[in-house]
């Protein structure tokens, strides 16, 4: 299955498609999927960060500054996966909304992380995160279904002290269904980084293991949301869309 059929591309009026991968559990992964199923239609797909990124195993990182000329880098890059500096072994540094315009007018498809979360499948966002720039024209947010029913104390959640601040709950309290649905579909939550007016698709990850409870979870934003909701495995290739 092809997870590049999550997105409806006739919604726009925008004559390329510019990609966000927002929220937790799963971004990285996606991303790479993307590139890879992209690459098989357009010859000029590019994969990037607007925060910190690290290596793929498969597909090699090429450096360059905001300003260089990348046409040329298609020829041997298919998918192109371009970010600014390397800052550690396994870290990268990832472009700024606007150094990003510079290039995606040179591509048929870009897709960007536009938020990080340590690995995790649920976060809160920061003042200094920053906001998904007004050019996309899709987000796909992310949420691993691993945090279901889980504690803070658990570590299931980037920044859990603020989460709980946020929120208003304790290190003991159940982050179920109802709360991880207003998390991520409430305007002092995940929207209030996402800009109105982009396509919004939401994707519940790791439903291999948490079958039962991805699919409710993934209703239960449906409920909450005009959005299109789906749930599956990005490493298994599956998914299947809520109605």
């Amino acid at each position: 299955m092809k997870f590049s059929n999550l997105l409806s591309k006739n919604t726009t009026d925008k004559s390329k498609l510019i990609i966000a991968l927002f929220g937790g559990g799963g971004k990285t992964s996606l991303l790479y999927q993307l590139g890879i199923e992209f690459t098989q239609e357009y010859d000029r797909v590019l994969l990037t960060s607007i925060v910190k990124a690290g290596p793929s195993p498969d597909i090699p990182i090429v450096l360059s500054k905001p300003k260089n000329s990348i046409e040329n880098l298609f020829v041997d890059h298919k998918p192109l996966y371009l970010l600014k500096e390397k800052i550690s072994t396994f870290k990268y540094k990832g472009f700024e909304s606007i150094e990003l315009r510079n290039f995606y007018l040179k591509t048929d498809i870009t897709i960007f992380e536009s938020d990080g979360s340590r690995n995790l499948p649920l976060k809160v966002h920061s003042e200094w995160d920053p906001v998904v720039p007004d050019f996309a024209t899709h987000v796909i947010i992310v949420i691993g279904a691993d945090v279901i029913n889980t504690k803070l104390v658990d570590g299931k959640v980037h920044r859990s002290d603020q989460f709980k601040s946020l929120w208003e709950i304790e290190d003991d309290t159940l982050i179920d269904i109802p709360l991880i649905t207003k998390v991520v579909t409430d305007k002092k939550g995940y929207l209030s980084k996402i800009p109105e007016g982009i396509e919004t698709v939401y994707f519940v990850n790791k439903a291999n293991t948490y079958h039962g409870q991805a699919s409710n979870l993934a209703h239960s934003i449906r409920s909450k949301s005009n959005a299109s909701v789906f749930y599956g495995n990005v490493f298994e290739n599956w998914w299947k869309q809520v109605k």
